[in-house]
């Protein structure tokens, strides 16, 4: 995806069919609630696969599933089921096969290589609950810090919604009102990029194909 310059004399040239209409389709929000995979689960061809989650008791594929994202409790506890946001999840089908890989990842390094990023400090500073998290991991003890990594990977790989998250892409972490993860074109784009369903590229506004407007329009 890319942000072509845009100004007042570009809107007043670009017009088509679907002129200052909403014509956006978020690629993000295309998950389903289960798969009907035959077996296997293993590829992106498994809607549950491709949104960084497990697959559950409703889907088709039953005891053939092999989708490594049914071992995320390995990263984010067990206290209740959790996906991988958008951007871990690429990671992690970059980097490993299945699930036994996963569970190979050196955890203490993976959250060592975070608390690294140019802009962690900022981020504990800005975000109450990821300021409280850090202060806590200077104190706890050693029986408890398994748990509290795990809280660490929940605020910031999974889809739990938070003010920030890691971003794989850029090596450090993102604001997730500013910045996303398309699950299309697999990177972490500026938050006025957006796919037009009228056309096949991703644009920013108004779509140059067709005319057409993203849902934030009217913002910028």
């Amino acid at each position: 995806m890319w942000i072509d310059n845009y100004s007042d004399d570009d809107e007043q040239q670009i017009s088509g069919p679907k002129s200052g209409q909403i014509t956006e389709k978020n690629p993000n929000n295309e998950k389903k609630d289960k798969c009907k995979c035959s077996k296997g689960c293993s590829k992106r061809t498994c809607v549950c696969f491709k949104f960084g989650s497990g697959c559950n008791s409703s889907c088709g594929c039953g005891s053939s599933c092999q989708n490594m994202f049914n071992s995320l409790e390995y990263f984010f506890g067990n206290e209740k089921k959790y996906s991988a946001n958008p951007c871990f999840s690429s990671w992690l089908v970059e980097n490993v096969k299945n699930a036994d890989e996963l569970k190979q990842i050196d955890r203490k390094q993976l959250q060592q290589h975070i608390m690294k990023a140019a802009c962690y400090s900022d981020a504990c500073e800005f975000d109450d609950d990821l300021g409280e998290w850090a202060k806590e991991w200077k104190q706890i003890s050693n029986d408890k810090k398994l748990n509290h990594m795990q809280k660490f990977f929940r605020m910031l790989l999974s889809n739990v919604q938070s003010s920030y998250y890691y971003s794989f892409c850029r090596e450090d972490f993102e604001q997730d009102n500013c910045t996303w993860h398309c699950v299309k074109c697999q990177e972490c784009v500026d938050w006025r990029e957006w796919h037009c369903g009228e056309c096949t590229y991703g644009l920013t506004i108004p779509c140059s194909g067709c005319g057409g407007r993203s849902e934030m329009s009217n913002m910028c």
